[in-house]
């Protein structure tokens, strides 16, 4: 019985699918934006901090996803580490 359990779960996670939560050209902004906003305030010594806000906001301002993608997509720029200086 145990062998059945073990063998179960162990089925279920080879078939579940891990996702990071961010990934472009799949037809939607939010999961960007997500992972910019679980983001931005562990990056708060990002030289690029201030700059990396203002364009999270223009993003969210665009009416069309691929331009929020790439908006989007610079703000995550300017926090990922190694730090960028422009």
């Amino acid at each position: 019985m145990r062998i059945l359990a073990i063998l179960s779960l162990l089925f279920v996670l080879a078939c579940s699918r891990a996702e990071a939560g961010h990934s472009q050209g799949n037809g939607t902004c939010d999961d960007d934006i997500l992972h910019w906003s679980n983001m931005i305030e562990k990056r708060s010594d990002a030289p690029l901090y201030e700059k990396s806000k203002v364009m999270a906001q223009l993003a969210k301002k665009k009416t069309d996803v691929w331009g929020c993608e790439n908006f989007m997509e610079e703000a995550l720029r300017m926090i990922r580490k190694p730090y960028p200086t422009e």
